[in-house]
């Protein structure tokens, strides 16, 4: 039996790059398939199901990444593997060519920049006291007392803190993400992964303003250093704007 075919993305087939190797499951040799004049990245893996290891999850993107040096590339979530190269032909390239030839259109010459702000771990809490006495009074109230004899009282000062950490954040992130959102074509904003995050968001943004978008995150950063900590990912494929809602009248990717 053939190998099946893991598949990283979708490329136009001129400027799919044929030297790139390291893909998952330790394949030696990433090769463009291609179909008329696009073309997928893939390579052969032993089996249908890809492990979600360590290793795997780093060579997925790290593909797209070097790829993305070709030309614009729209990446497929982890884990898709067809059983041959007709399928990714037929059911990939051929079925969907005029969307994938839409978006690859669309993000032609952008990339994904990835933004995530935190607060620093001893800063949230003190400002949430600071802010709102009610809660800080709450605070003292429970201090010091036996936690079955108070215990209605910290799930309510839970809530509490709860209520002002997301009025706060929605302050910060709005402040942080409108600047970057202007010089952005698109945003994705995911949710919090946890209490002390503040933004966690994506932006296409053109390449001939990467420097531009660049400089305005380590402003914000360095403005809001005392309180919170930055982290800049990118350039990347543009895995968070694949499906093409963005693109106004788009349908999307089924």
């Amino acid at each position: 039996m053939a190998p099946a075919l893991y598949v990283y993305g979708v490329m136009r087939a001129h400027e799919c790059p044929t030297d790139l190797t390291a893909g998952v499951q330790g394949a030696e040799q990433v090769r463009c398939l291609e179909e008329g004049d696009l073309a997928a990245l893939v390579s052969e893996v032993p089996e249908s199901a890809v492990p979600t290891r360590r290793e795997n999850l780093l060579a997925h993107p790290d593909v797209l990444r070097r790829a993305l040096d070709a030309g614009p590339v729209l990446p497929l979530r982890f884990g898709v593997v067809m059983p041959d190269a007709e399928t990714v032909r037929q059911e990939l390239l051929g079925s969907g060519r005029e969307r994938l030839s839409r978006l690859l259109d669309a993000i032609q010459d952008r990339a994904e920049m990835e933004v995530k702000a935190l607060y620093r771990e001893d800063v949230l809490l003190r400002e949430v006291l600071a802010e709102n006495p009610a809660i800080a009074k709450g605070q003292m109230a429970v201090q010091g007392k036996p936690e079955e004899a108070t215990y209605f009282d910290r799930i309510r000062l839970g809530e509490l803190i709860a209520q002002a950490v997301e009025v706060k954040r929605s302050v910060d992130a709005a402040a942080i993400v409108e600047p970057l959102q202007r010089l952005a074509v698109a945003v994705s904003a995911g949710d919090p992964l946890h209490e002390r995050m503040v933004v966690n968001a994506a932006f296409l943004v053109d390449r001939d303003v990467l420097d531009e978008f660049d400089a305005e995150v380590d402003r914000l950063g360095r403005e809001r250093a005392d309180r919170m900590t930055f982290e800049l990912i990118g350039p990347l494929a543009a895995h968070s704007f694949a499906e093409g809602e963005w693109i106004e009248g788009s349908a999307a990717w089924a």
